[in-house]
């Protein structure tokens, strides 16, 4: 499940975000702060489409699609493990802590992929 939401500039697709209250919009997250989510696409700046000049009207934000249930790719904070394990968040991105009940899993590592670093994009299932 997704929703187009009001994020932060600058978020890139995988980056783990939640509502942060001062600035009234999605921006990355150190917690497990609900609801948590995860940008399908970087940032964009949000544009209504001007029927009388035919042209795009910048509105002066940033929006993006924002997976809040499910399946997503998030960003890895550190390498991961294999067998995957249960989701934890930090600096906009997650990895794996088993003890600690999360808000999700990281899938584990399909079969013949390569390891999965600090920085790459990793399965996750959000609950």
């Amino acid at each position: 499940m997704f929703s187009v939401v009001k994020v932060k500039s600058g978020l890139l697709a995988g980056d783990v975000v939640a509502w942060d209250e001062s600035q009234q919009l999605f921006d990355k997250t150190n917690s497990q702060a609900t609801p948590l989510g995860v940008l399908s696409e970087d940032a964009q700046e949000a544009q209504i489409f001007d029927v009388e000049t035919q042209q795009p009207v910048p509105q002066g934000f940033h929006v993006a699609p924002v997976s809040f249930a499910g399946i997503a790719l998030a960003k890895a904070s550190r390498d991961i493990p294999a067998e995957g394990g249960e989701l934890q968040v930090e600096e906009g991105g997650v990895y794996v802590d088993n003890n600690a009940n999360g808000p999700g899993i990281v899938c584990p590592l399909p079969f013949d992929q390569e390891d999965r670093l600090a920085g790459s994009l990793v399965m996750v299932h959000i609950r």
